[in-house]
């Protein structure tokens, strides 16, 4: 390659980063900012949130583990749910992110548990 040849090279290729570069940041906007809804059914699917309830962990209601996803995703505090496991009551405070809910005073264990088959999707 001659000098020529090289400098036609290098200024092709520093032409194509900026697109390349633009392509990049585009698809992780794109990533990122997903269908939210998407986002919702996939993470529910793969983790499933407990609580330690009686001695023994108990699973969430589907609709509100769509609700501790969401709430880990967008980084929030809180969560106030309703849920079949606390009947009689019209919400508990769910604190995802420090693995405890509030009821009537009492704080109660979280744990969010990777469900066998989402190792498929990892594949």
């Amino acid at each position: 390659m001659d000098s020529h040849q090289y400098q036609q090279h290098y200024y092709h290729s520093c032409q194509q980063q900026p697109q390349q570069q633009q392509q990049r940041q585009q698809l992780q906007r794109t990533q990122m900012t997903g269908d939210y809804h998407q986002y919702q059914r996939q993470s529910a699917y793969n983790y499933t949130w407990l609580v330690f309830k009686n001695e023994q962990w108990q699973p969430f209601d589907r609709d509100n583990q769509m609700k501790l996803e969401a709430n880990i995703a967008c980084g929030g505090t809180f969560v106030d749910i309703c849920d079949s496991l606390f009947p009689g009551v019209k919400r508990v405070r769910v604190f995802p992110r420090n693995n405890y809910l509030s009821y009537l005073g009492v704080k109660y264990r979280l744990s969010r548990v990777l469900q066998p088959d989402a190792w498929g999707c990892l594949a």
